[in-house]
């Protein structure tokens, strides 16, 4: 009886979990569909609102955040409150703080719903196939696992880091390093000119700027960002190559492989239409491409579903997002919310000015020195633990880039730059922490001592880059 008991009391402790799950992720997920509300309907009261819903967020999900997120957290909420009231700083700028980050959050509950027609379609087998004869080859599997990594990256996101490790498994070649670096710096890349990542909607909500203005110029740093990465790890790909007797040969069907190559045909299809469809909302409306990038994914997906007979599937991977998908992204959410109502204070205060004046002061017209500092500012916070959005917001939100002589592309680039490479070295990152986990490998070593020499060259290089395109 007393056993009978205790499961029973265990099973209501999950259900009472997966319950609370469910509201959180209702409760965020509420914070993404306001954000095309307050667009669309740009009222007080709404704002009000989801101001109101960000602080029960904030208050629910906190207590429950452990680690450095919940330190680095707690810090900046208290440092905010303390200069919003040092200052008296009035309710309506405080509600207003708390809402800047909305636009990241948008990003980051939308943009996986993208993901559904991919894993609901067959994808992933039809990439295995395809890929499978040349798994093998170092070269290829280095260079294509990169590749494929930055090409779903710029749509899928995160989720391309789970599908491409997925893929990497049919691979003799299995040195956690090689795989690591492939995947995280391909996932990078993608970070520096991809309008579906949280770091462009962030740049785009507070510069004014265009996608198009940029995403010229960020595709070069991408391309550049490859070409080091290829170079840094030739020694790692060397070494792994494959003794010739593990060589596997393919036992694939004719018709498999015809069957597969339209299905990998069709994704790529999938990601061109995506992304064209944005292009083209943005094109033809004056509302923002970030807008555009949650309105597309919030609907292009379903249409897709349907018409490929998909409906129960992106039923069911639609309310996996929202109950599970989601409240596994809660504190990194909070942490965006904090950061973003953090800034909003720090704008309030004379800690803007201050930052401006000593950048003027120290710099003034040597540039390349200003956007050095601005960098290494944001890889030496994420290489002891804050994370890049903590220091990149602060940064886009009380510097005006002609007051250090940035023009607002320039600026924008730079921040870009400076945050995805900051991603590779910082044990904070989500993408970091899940290929640490996938592969079973200390975070330090992924983050820090396997991308150290990536960070530096790719710091020093970007500033010169920028100042060589004249932008």
């Amino acid at each position: 009886m007393k056993g009978q008991t205790s499961l029973s009391a265990h099973r209501e402790a999950r259900l009472s979990i997966k319950n609370a799950d469910r509201l959180q992720g209702i409760f965020i997920g509420f914070l993404a569909v306001s954000f095309i509300l307050m667009k669309i309907l740009p009222v007080p009261q709404i704002e009000w609102i989801v101001s109101l819903v960000i602080i029960a967020v904030i208050a629910w999900v906190l207590p429950g955040v452990r680690g450095s997120t919940l330190v680095i957290s707690v810090f900046l909420l208290t440092t905010a409150i303390a200069l919003m009231l040092y200052h008296r700083v009035p309710a309506q700028e405080w509600m207003d703080s708390l809402r800047i980050n909305i636009t990241l959050v948008a990003i980051i509950i939308f943009v996986p719903l993208l993901g559904i027609p991919v894993r609901t379609g067959g994808y992933v087998d039809a990439l295995k196939v395809v890929l499978f004869q040349r798994m093998n080859e170092p070269n290829f599997f280095y260079i294509g696992t990169k590749l494929l990594t930055h090409t779903l990256g710029v749509v899928l996101n995160m989720g391309s880091v789970s599908i491409v490790h997925q893929l990497t498994a049919a691979s003799n070649i299995k040195a956690p390093r090689l795989v690591a670096n492939a995947i995280n710096r391909g996932f990078v890349s993608s970070i520096f000119w991809s309008p579906y990542f949280s770091a462009m909607a962030l740049i785009l909500s507070q510069i004014p700027i265009r996608w198009s203005s940029i995403v010229f110029y960020s595709f070069g740093l991408s391309i550049i960002s490859i070409l080091v990465s290829i170079w840094l790890d030739q020694v790692h790909i060397k070494a792994n190559m494959p003794d010739k007797t593990e060589a596997s040969s393919s036992g694939t069907a004719e018709a498999d492989l015809v069957w597969a190559k339209k299905k990998v045909a069709e994704l790529f299809i999938f990601l061109f239409v995506i992304t064209a469809a944005v292009l083209f909302l943005e094109f033809i409306t004056s509302s923002s491409i970030v807008l555009m990038i949650c309105i597309v994914s919030l609907f292009f997906p379903l249409v897709w579903c349907l018409v490929s007979g998909k409906g129960s599937a992106y039923l069911y991977e639609l309310k996996q997002h929202l109950f599970v998908g989601i409240p596994r992204m809660k504190k990194e959410i909070v942490l965006f919310l904090i950061a973003g109502f953090f800034s909003g204070a720090f704008v309030h205060t004379d800690l803007s000015s201050a930052l401006i004046e000593f950048i003027q002061n120290t710099f003034g017209a040597f540039h390349l020195g200003a956007a050095y500092f601005l960098s290494l500012i944001v890889v030496v916070t994420a290489v002891i633990g804050i994370h890049p959005i903590v220091v990149i917001t602060i940064f886009v939100t009380s510097i005006k880039p002609e007051l250090i002589g940035f023009s607002p592309e320039y600026f924008a680039i730079l921040l870009l730059g400076s945050w995805g490479i900051s991603n590779t070295v910082s044990p904070a990152t989500a993408v970091n922490n899940l290929l640490a986990n996938l592969l079973n490998v200390n975070i330090i070593d992924l983050s820090i001592r396997w991308n150290a020499k990536y960070a530096i060259i790719m710091l020093c290089i970007l500033p010169v880059y920028l100042n060589l395109t004249g932008i």
